[in-house]
């Protein structure tokens, strides 16, 4: 591909094969023995950039692998979770950032209602934790790809269909289907984490269109003051009771508050920045079909900690191996595993 510079001169041929653009910076000569310099720094060099931003990628979708755990560690109910994770992030970075927090009053309102999909999103993330498990909650999740290669194209003007990206979602969720086949009495804590996933496929989607409104620590910062309002909505409308009569207590113990500030600090604050960072060089696409190893994550971990491993079946680990090949090939087979996002408008 080439390497197209603003100013609109063409550089020279990639080596590397790599799609760079919004570069602002003066034409290199190029040397017949070496790699292509652009701005003093080998083109080859790009390669080991995207290297880089597919590890954060996976470590992001660790961290969230984890946040199952938590939820499972933290007794509260899944929306005063919720609430307590969303409040206590905004008031973090909003006494951090203070007055860069100022942005178009149409774009802030636009975050605040993903913020909302995402605190809906969560609650149904931790009522499948709590009513199945974190193991089977998370496989659930893994059907976003899916949803992603159906609800993108139609959303956005500037996607295609990719019969590619169809295809390998399709076998991401024929992985879902034979667990779900083989564990009948964990069947509805499987579809509450779908209908879960389809609201991040969602979620991802319009933040593919948000990210170059702001930065993206303002981004987090409106959409999990989104989440806490939409939580302390439903709160005050249905109360903290959606497993049971019985209503927990707010606040979580003392020996509880470590994982908390886990939640907020790592899986939440950190994650979602860097998730957002990655949206100006990964498709949205590629970031979802990622995710779907965040149940290989949170099987591992649920087997540490939890050993959920005794309740599953070897039909379970069949599912999760057909997701994790899945996975591994797509960024290989994908030539969207570069492209950067589009600035077009949702339609």
């Amino acid at each position: 591909m080439r390497l197209i510079l603003q100013s609109g001169t063409i550089l020279t041929e990639s080596v590397c094969s790599l799609r760079l653009r919004n570069w602002n910076i003066p034409q290199a000569p190029r040397h017949p023995s070496s790699a292509v310099n652009v701005g003093g720094i080998p083109i080859c060099l790009q390669s080991l950039v995207s290297v880089i931003d597919y590890i954060k990628l996976h470590f992001v979708i660790l961290l969230w692998g984890f946040t199952a755990v938590l939820g499972n560690l933290i007794d509260l109910s899944p929306t005063q979770l919720v609430f307590l994770r969303s409040l206590l992030s905004a008031l973090i970075l909003v006494a951090v950032l203070r007055s860069r927090l100022k942005i178009d009053t149409k774009v802030a309102a636009m975050l605040l209602g993903n913020g909302f999909l995402l605190g809906l999103h969560w609650i149904l993330f931790f009522v499948a934790v709590k009513i199945a498990s974190v193991s089977v909650c998370m496989i659930g999740m893994a059907t976003v790809s899916f949803w992603t290669a159906v609800l993108e194209p139609m959303m956005v003007s500037r996607v295609r269909f990719n019969a590619l990206n169809l295809l390998l979602g399709v076998v991401a969720a024929g992985g879902v289907g034979i667990i779900y086949y083989s564990q009948a009495h964990f069947q509805t804590g499987v579809i509450v984490a779908v209908v879960a996933a389809v609201l991040a496929c969602l979620f991802s989607i319009f933040n593919g269109q948000l990210f170059h409104r702001a930065p993206p620590i303002v981004i987090v910062t409106y959409q999990m003051a989104g989440s806490a309002m939409f939580c302390a909505a439903a709160l005050l409308c249905f109360g903290s009771s959606e497993l049971g009569p019985t209503l927990k207590p707010w606040i979580p113990p003392v020996s509880q508050w470590g994982w908390m500030m886990i939640l907020v600090l790592a899986c939440t604050i950190y994650a979602y920045h860097v998730y957002v960072r990655l949206l100006e060089r990964l498709s949205v696409f590629t970031i979802n079909f990622a995710n779907n190893l965040e149940p290989v994550y949170g099987i591992a971990l649920g087997s540490l900690l939890f050993h959920d491993h005794r309740d599953v079946s070897f039909s379970f680990y069949v599912g999760a191996a057909v997701i994790l090949i899945s996975v591994l090939i797509q960024p290989w087979l994908s030539e969207e595993r570069i492209a950067p996002q589009s600035s077009e408008p949702l339609t």
